[in-house]
């Protein structure tokens, strides 16, 4: 009997995976548990169900289609390869499409997005912007070749004519339709040349009005500076855009309607408050003659007369004292004025008489001065201690070898005693008699 083979590991986990490649092509449904995302954009996580559960790897390459975000908890049907991991030799899903279980793929991500959206304040009533009542610019973002532009222009025309309209063209379905629609609001909100902007679009399926619910198209609504009406689709229909938007038309019609009022809606209005003004109006001249001819037939209005003669006369009176009393003040700062300029007139011959006897006491101290006495050859001699410098008046105040400080006119000298005498000694030095 022959020896039954070895294999090695490689290949036993590279046999196992030829074998299952019958299993190239499968689908598995489970809840998705332990997932993470590489920064390479992979998606690792689990499918479990009671009983079990299987790692899957969804590479990049295939993950960017995802309309979704996967998250734990969800219960997804993802089709895909069933291989070995040889570096851990364990069972796992290369998955090539994930599906929502029970929903679909668009759903899922329009709720996902509205939830996140929603947290952030996006839908928030307080910062949505007035819509102006009688716009004279509005943009249109929205495809010139679409139903829904040939409907706001028709029931513009009808309601109000002489307005400026400005048709931005964009893509409102495909790949690019987001990009440029989050584009053009960009464009309007930085140019600030219109009153609102219409975003329109006609009816459709979700995945033909999926533009409308992008991330980078809600941001560049909320962000947008210029009040923006949304009108997408028909009127059971919703999108991300509508929940930003300033206002929610049902349809590119009712957005051309909420817009503007007609001319005649504003004119009766107009005719209206006019007739109500003029009410008004009346009403109270009517009230203002009635008490003028009150007054004109009282006793009291004679009075008025005698009342404003008795007011100019006090006035009159309180006028006079009040210049008495501001020339008063006036003489009264003269006079200190006057007091304070007597003794400032004596002080030059004062100033002169103290800088003489300066001058008279600078000359007595430069006599005296140890510095004249050294101006004409004389030196005096210090010790030197650590505190202070003390004046040599005896020689035998030093010994031989200390040192000693020599004050001249200019500068001092630092000197070694060499010998000294305690006697009187000639000033001049010894000559030679010839």
């Amino acid at each position: 009997m022959a020896a039954p083979r070895v294999f090695s590991v490689s290949e036993l986990i590279r046999q196992i995976n030829l074998d299952l490649f019958k299993y190239n092509d499968i689908s598995v449904e489970g809840e998705v548990t332990n997932y993470t995302r590489s920064s390479a954009g992979h998606h690792y996580f689990s499918l479990k169900d009671s009983r079990a559960q299987i790692r899957v790897v969804f590479f990049a390459t295939n993950a960017r289609f995802l309309r979704f975000r996967i998250e734990n908890g969800l219960q997804l049907i993802v089709r895909g390869r069933l291989t070995v991991y040889e570096a851990k030799g364990e069972f796992q899903l290369n998955a090539v499409v994930a599906e929502p279980a029970g929903l679909g793929a668009l759903q899922l991500a329009f709720e996902q997005l509205k939830k996140r959206l929603a947290e952030e304040g996006l839908f928030d009533a307080d910062r949505k912007k007035p819509l102006p009542m009688l716009p004279q610019r509005i943009a249109i973002v929205t495809s010139p070749a679409g139903a829904a532009i040939r409907d706001v222009l028709h029931v513009l025309g009808r309601r109000f004519e002489g307005l400026t309209l400005h048709v931005y063209p964009v893509r409102v379905q495909g790949a690019n339709a987001a990009r440029e629609i989050a584009t053009a609001l960009r464009h309007l909100s930085r140019w600030k040349l219109h009153d609102v902007i219409l975003i329109c679009r006609g009816g459709g399926s979700l995945e033909d009005l999926w533009a409308f619910n992008e991330e980078i198209v809600a941001r560049a609504v909320a962000a947008c500076e210029i009040p923006t009406i949304s009108a997408v689709g028909h009127e059971t229909d919703f999108t991300i855009c509508d929940f930003v938007a300033d206002f929610r038309a049902p349809t590119p019609s009712a957005a051309a309607e909420i817009v503007i009022r007609a001319k005649s809606e504003i004119c009766t209005h107009i005719d209206h408050m006019t007739h109500r003004i003029h009410h008004i109006v009346e009403g109270r001249v009517r009230n203002y003659r009635h008490e003028l001819r009150h007054l004109t037939s009282s006793d009291k209005l004679g009075v008025v007369p005698q009342r404003i003669a008795r007011t100019r006369e006090r006035l009159e009176r309180r006028r006079v004292m009040l210049f008495r009393l501001l020339d008063a003040r006036a003489k009264s700062m003269r006079r200190r004025l006057a007091a304070f300029d007597e003794p400032l007139a004596a002080y030059p011959a004062r100033i002169v008489r103290e800088r003489q006897h300066l001058k008279a006491l600078m000359a007595t101290l430069s006599a005296v001065s140890p510095l004249s006495v050294l101006s004409r050859g004389y030196a005096i001699a210090f010790s030197r201690t650590r505190r202070r410098r003390k004046p040599i008046l005896d020689s035998s105040q030093v010994g031989v070898g200390e040192q000693i400080e020599v004050q001249v006119k200019r500068g001092r000298l630092v000197c070694t005693v060499d010998q000294r005498t305690l006697g009187v000694e000639s000033l001049w030095p010894e000559t030679d008699v010839l």
